[in-house]
């Protein structure tokens, strides 16, 4: 009966409650199987939570209280049980690979983010945070990564929750309006200017790389253009590969990053406006961040570990160098956003274990906040006078302060959580709550004020495509074509599961009632039915 009660008294964290869920599930044994040793490596250091039982032990009084409590050592007992018990799941897949496991040669978790300073301390006053449109007219359509606002959110309305394979309808995948076969290869999204959308591909290699546009109503491939030979990059993975940044648009020009052939501005009718090389990419596994609009500029951010790290800022209308900024060789692959905090314009970036500031304008550093790992991926949503930033394998996740000058690490830093953040997919930030969906399929749900965590499950699969919040529901997409449709309401219920049947890399797009996925092979627009 102690142990009944004690689930009462101490019920398990969302964190701890996944744990013991995964050390009892073979699915999940069987999923660390195709880990690198980098991943299952960060996959084991989720045993360190902050409902583990050394902190568990420690909150309550330590061996006095536990010794006079039997609800309470039941409960801490519980959790002891549970971390041997993940461990052994891990341990078993170390020894599958013939190979000893960290923590059984006394490795400790990393620590990846500085613990939260208190906020009664130093705060700054709050600011008023607002996403600054790349162009007139953006929230009337999809015109950048991740839509209107940089965040992967849309007002759009009439979207539908089942569609796809798993719901046949008439003989067809239900919900399907069109899909078209694409040329080439590519891990862009898609972009839409009333009724065109964009996209890039690669060819040959990465030897020939191009510009598609399709007509939105019935999906028809309207041209195909090239940008400027180039030679490509070298040791480019084959999961990025040569085609994985995502276009820009205002409408009047479509502007696209090739990597080493450069950005490319193209005519909506299909001619090349300018063309604009960039210096040599130096890195690994190929380019990826996309190019931002701003005003009258288009803003790219190119971090690599061989040469040195470039930001550029050219005039949209010709091309030419505004201004330039270069910074320490380091991985990562993040597009910055640009929000307005008071009364100025911050270009926000993620890079080398910090955030930091820029002024949009000129280039200028304005602020910078310790936390992030040092390979950056995911792009940072806005919101509640807040800047959320995660990354890393199973790493930080950061609620920031727009504003101040110089390190605001000891001042701006609100809140900051350890682990469970996502290596590749962005958050997605709606009514008061921070979602995320890491590689491994894990989705965490935080109080965007506090950190806290709402709760936290495995939806399973890999994960690249970041979520997309739209019409009351997120939708996750796994790699391999699993479309898990969720409210967005905080409570964490699954309303649907849809197949695509196809794999799956880039991010969706949404407008006026539709979905658009683009798979390995193939664009698809998905509509509710009447």
């Amino acid at each position: 009966m102690a142990g009944c009660a004690a689930a009462e008294r101490y019920p398990l964290s969302p964190e701890m409650a996944l744990l013991e869920k995964d050390a009892a599930s073979p699915e999940y044994a069987q999923s660390l199987r195709p880990l690198i040793p980098n991943d299952l490596s960060y996959e084991w250091q989720r045993v360190d939570v902050p409902d583990g039982a050394g902190p568990f032990f420690e909150r309550h009084g330590g061996e006095p209280a536990i010794r006079a409590d039997a609800e309470l050592r039941a409960a801490w007992e519980r959790r002891k049980k549970i971390e041997a018990n993940f461990l052994e799941t891990i341990r078993a897949e170390y020894r599958r690979r013939n190979l000893e496991a960290p923590f059984d040669r006394g490795a400790q978790p990393d620590r990846f983010a500085p613990e939260a300073p208190p906020v009664e301390s130093a705060a700054p006053p709050a600011v008023a945070v607002a996403l600054v449109p790349p162009c007139e007219d953006a929230e009337k359509n999809w015109p950048r990564w991740r839509g209107p606002s940089g965040q992967g959110t849309s007002a759009a309305r009439g979207l539908p929750a089942v569609f796809g394979g798993g719901a046949v309808k008439d003989g067809k995948p239900r919900g399907l309006i069109w899909k078209t076969p694409l040329p080439g290869s590519g891990n862009s999204s898609p972009i839409i200017w009333d009724e065109r959308i964009y996209l890039t591909a690669a060819f040959e290699a990465g030897r020939r790389r191009s510009l598609i546009c399709l007509e939105r109503e019935e999906g028809k491939i309207l041209w195909v253009k090239d940008a400027p030979a180039a030679p490509p990059e070298p040791q480019v993975r084959d999961k990025n590969g040569y085609a994985s940044a995502t276009p820009a648009t205002d409408g009047e020009r479509v502007i696209a990053f090739f990597g080493s052939a450069g950005l490319v501005a193209f005519h909506p009718g299909g001619g090349v406006l300018w063309h604009r090389p960039i210096d040599p990419f130096g890195g690994l596994h190929g380019t990826a961040a996309s190019p931002v609009l701003y005003r009258d500029l288009v803003i790219l951010f190119q971090d690599q570990n061989i040469r040195k790290s470039v930001s550029v800022a050219l005039d949209k209308r010709t091309g030419a160098e505004r201004w330039r900024v270069e910074r320490e060789p380091i991985l990562g692959w993040c597009t910055p956003v640009v929000l307005r905090a008071g009364g100025r314009d911050e270009l926000i970036h993620g890079s080398n274990r910090r955030l930091t500031a820029y002024d949009p304008a000129t280039g200028k550093e304005l602020w910078r906040c310790g936390g992030p790992t040092d390979e950056v991926i995911p792009t940072m949503v806005c919101g509640g006078g807040l800047i959320f930033a995660t990354s890393g394998r199973n790493g930080p996740t950061l609620a920031v302060r727009p504003g101040g000058a110089g390190d605001v690490t000891a001042t701006h830093l609100l809140w900051s959580v350890s682990r469970g953040g996502p290596h590749v997919p962005s958050p997605v930030l709606v009514n008061g709550n921070l979602t995320l969906i890491n590689d491994f399929g894990f989705a965490t749900c935080l109080d965007a004020q506090t950190g806290s965590t709402r709760w936290q499950k495995r939806l399973g699969g890999r994960f690249s495509a970041s979520p997309l919040a739209a019409d009351g529901k997120i939708y996750f997409t796994s790699e391999d074509g699993a479309v898990t449709v969720m409210k967005d309401d905080g409570s964490g219920e699954i309303l649907a599961v849809n197949e695509l049947g196809e794999p799956v890399l880039a991010s969706p797009g949404v407008l006026e009632g539709r979905l658009y996925f683009r798979t390995a092979t193939h664009l698809l627009a998905f509509g509710k039915e009447p």
